[in-house]
């Protein structure tokens, strides 16, 4: 159970017999194998829940935030977010609808964002290309002026913008008004 990040968890029996709650999600979290996994057996929780002296340098779980639902013990709607923390914040788990799940970490979700922008910039890229192919060159007349005779590419997919035929969106063009306004020529 290396991989966390695609396991959930839950304990029906538990949310039979006590609901879920803010004042027990933490004792319902104790039941998960993400309690063990990240350190739960030498936890400040443990310490306290054994009567041992609290280690100041252990880690604890701590309830961090927990939507209107959960506060009114409404199971099936219920949200909340557990954290491990020692002198900084480490792993976060939300409980949703009695479900356990591992937050993502911060790295993963930009190394996702970055990988989806960079498929999209190369989809971009392939489309202006396939565009600009399907234009065809003007002949050259014998006088030396161009003829503009209007070929008939197929419609390209995307809008016009991404295939640099036309100004970008609205909003980039009142942010490029803006700041050419801000430049002293």
């Amino acid at each position: 159970m290396d991989d966390l990040a695609h396991v959930s968890f839950v304990n029906t029996e538990f949310l039979q017999k006590n609901g879920l709650t803010v004042k027990n999600v933490l004792d319902y979290f104790f039941t998960s194998p993400f309690y063990l996994h990240f350190g739960g057996a030498t936890s400040l929780n443990e310490q306290r829940r054994r009567g041992q002296i609290e280690d100041p340098f252990a880690s604890e779980f701590v309830l961090l935030a927990a939507n209107e639902d959960a506060k009114e013990g409404r199971v099936e709607t219920s949200v909340f977010v557990i954290q491990r923390r020692s002198t900084v914040p480490h792993e976060a788990f939300y409980v949703i609808s009695g479900s356990i799940y591992k937050a993502p970490e911060i790295s993963e979700l930009m190394g996702s964002a970055l990988c989806q922008a960079a498929l999209s910039a190369a989809g971009i890229l392939k489309k202006q290309l396939e565009a600009m192919r399907q234009k065809e060159l003007p002949d050259l007349p014998s006088e030396g002026r161009l003829e503009s005779e209007p070929s008939e590419p197929s419609e390209p997919t995307w809008p016009a913008w991404c295939l640099f035929e036309t100004k970008g969106p609205p909003a980039w063009l009142l942010a490029e008004a803006k700041l050419a306004a801000k430049v002293p020529r």
